[in-house]
């Protein structure tokens, strides 16, 4: 399951990178580029947790992961646009980034474990005996999502050569 998550995760995103660019988008992407200034790696932690929190409630998380996703890509158009380059290129480096591998790994558990948790709720059996592994994998994102965080900022300094 966690395979067919990334999977969905990154076709969304790819999808979305061929969204035509919106200047609200753009808009909020700015603001959001003030609060990872300020805040640095805790702003991305918590913008990132909160995203992924959400893909852990069922039904709902997997509306919330596509969304999430195939947004993150129309933000990169929009981007690519600004920058003038193109948007699939930029999906592509993001996507080799280890912030951004260790970022999916995290999304790509929560999605995988939402539907376990479906379909444990669906088969109405076992959903007891998930609680368990559920706290496990909300720890284990969690913790993936901490050292996403740290990695991207040290990655953005070595790119850019200053501090986020």
């Amino acid at each position: 399951m966690i395979v067919l998550s990334f999977v969905v995760l990154v076709g969304s995103m790819l999808a979305g990178s061929f969204t035509p660019p919106d200047a609200t988008l753009l808009q909020a992407l700015d603001q959001l580029s003030q609060e990872v200034q300020s805040g640095g790696y805790t702003a991305i932690f918590i913008n990132n947790a909160i995203i992924a929190m959400t893909f852990f409630v069922p039904l709902l998380g997997l509306g919330s992961a596509f969304s999430a996703s195939f947004t993150t890509g129309a933000a990169m158009s929009a981007l690519a646009q600004q920058a003038g380059v193109n948007a699939q290129f930029l999906f592509l480096t993001t996507m080799i980034m280890p912030h951004t591998v260790i970022e999916f790994a995290a999304y790509s558990l929560a999605l995988a474990e939402n539907l376990v948790i479906m379909q444990k709720l669906l088969l109405r059996k076992g959903i007891n005996a998930e609680m368990g592994p559920l706290i496990y994998t909300i720890l284990l994102v969690l913790g993936l999502l901490i050292v996403g965080a740290v990695v991207e900022i040290l990655t953005t300094e070595l790119i850019t050569g200053s501090l986020v």
